[in-house]
């Protein structure tokens, strides 16, 4: 009898420290996600290097904010984050001289190597715009400010020449859901 309690005792006791120990071990892996999260959160991104020709480009606030899309194929809407220097990731600058950048350039390429963008604004249509493409990019993606229904939002066109509206993004993300599966084409 004796050893049968001695058992039982053993038994909670070795099961109370290895519930411990793996709480311990989710506190620990909870932390470190925490941690990372964090790392992510607070990381800058470097607004203040210098490139020949180009520099730091202040975009309008109204096209500053949150903006959402998504496709006839999606459930849900993909974020764009454009503030005052970045769309995205991806800091803007703009040309300040007569530099001709090349992408076949392998000098070009390591000189504005990194997540940089061309911008500029221009109206197009009536409609004021804000032209990205990437520093060494060939076709800019075009946000046009407007309305659609209503409802604020960027008209999404690429530049090849024709500027056809091919997506609209919106404020609000359920918006965005709402509207995936219309041919924005239409629109002129």
């Amino acid at each position: 009898m004796k050893k049968a309690i001695v058992s039982i005792i053993a038994i909670l006791g070795l099961t109370a420290c290895s519930s411990q120990n793996n709480n311990s071990k989710n506190h620990t892996n909870s932390s470190k996600v925490q941690n990372k999260v964090t790392q992510i959160k607070e990381k800058k991104i470097d607004t203040s290097k210098k490139y020949p020709g180009l520099s730091l480009m202040t975009i309008p606030s109204e096209f500053r904010g949150n903006w959402y899309r998504s496709d006839e194929f999606s459930k849900s809407a993909r974020k764009l984050v454009i503030t005052k220097h970045l769309v995205n990731d991806s800091v803007v600058y703009q040309k300040t001289g007569n530099i001709k950048l090349d992408h076949n350039s392998e000098k070009q390429n390591k000189q504005y190597a990194g997540n940089i963008s061309i911008g500029k604004v221009d109206t197009i249509n009536g409609l004021s715009s804000l032209r990205i493409r990437d520093v060494l990019g060939s076709v800019d993606i075009i946000y046009m400010l407007g309305t659609f229904k209503g409802h604020q939002c960027l008209f999404l066109a690429y530049d090849f020449g024709d500027r056809e509206i091919h997506g609209v993004l919106f404020k609000k993300a359920d918006l965005a859901v709402k509207y995936r599966k219309y041919d924005f084409s239409k629109l002129k």
